[in-house]
């Protein structure tokens, strides 16, 4: 999900989020990558109910919904209140728990995570900390970890700097585009495209750090998509 929860060094991003999910249908099924890490995580629970997994940008809820599905305990966070609208009524629509104990939705900032330290089995984020300044990505991976159970698990999937339109619109800071014009990021307020050793160092603190990667196109081959996928332990 690419949506953006922080707003730290510029009102851009949120007020940018905030326009796509108020305007545009998006997505209503999870990546496939993101249902194999789950998978092979915890095949063997049998009370996923006891499991409790935080998804930062969440956005409309295509993946929150699908671990709700799966029988775990689920809190999620945007920057945008019209998709955390959208990810509660897509959950009670469809008789869902949609409330606390099992569903725990919040508007807020990665930044700066509204919960306690060390209560979440697992932390997911498919395509959202990208949009943010590093300065707001390094403290959101740092909130990331914070919030992490000892052992618990992350997995992440994030833009490349072989994607198509990483090098296209206003250059930031090494990596980071306002508005790029091309691909998947395309009018993005801001995007961020990492290389393998900014992973390696944004991620320095956890254990167990697995980092894959999918490339595909898209458009009759006119567009690279090439994104990280970020497995750790705290």
């Amino acid at each position: 999900m690419e949506t953006n929860g922080s707003v730290a060094e510029s009102s851009e991003p949120g007020a940018y989020w905030e326009g796509v999910f108020a305007n545009r249908r998006w997505g209503s099924y999870p990546p496939e990558e993101l249902v194999r890490f789950i998978a092979r995580t915890y095949r063997s629970v049998g009370d996923k109910s006891a499991v409790r997994v935080l998804e930062v940008g969440c956005g409309p809820g295509p993946n929150v919904w699908y671990l709700v599905r799966e029988g775990f305990t689920v809190a999620g966070i945007d920057g945008s209140p019209t998709a955390i609208r959208q990810a509660a009524e897509r959950l009670a629509r469809e008789d869902l728990p949609n409330a606390l104990p099992r569903v725990d939705l919040k508007v807020g900032d990665f930044a700066s995570l509204p919960w306690g330290d060390s209560v979440f089995d697992a932390v997911v984020e498919i395509a959202s900390v990208y949009s943010n300044p590093m300065a707001t990505i390094v403290a959101s991976v740092a909130e990331i970890y914070r919030v992490l159970k000892p052992g618990g698990a992350f997995f992440g999937k994030m833009f490349g700097a072989l994607t198509t339109g990483s090098d296209s619109g206003e250059l930031i800071e090494p990596g980071t585009r306002s508005n790029p014009k091309t691909g998947p990021c395309a009018g993005n307020a801001i995007a961020h495209f990492f290389s393998r050793e900014e992973l390696d160092i944004l991620f320095s603190g956890f254990s167990g750090l697995g980092i894959d990667y999918t490339h595909r196109t898209d458009c009759n081959g006119d567009v690279q998509i090439f994104e990280w996928l970020v497995s750790a332990r705290k």
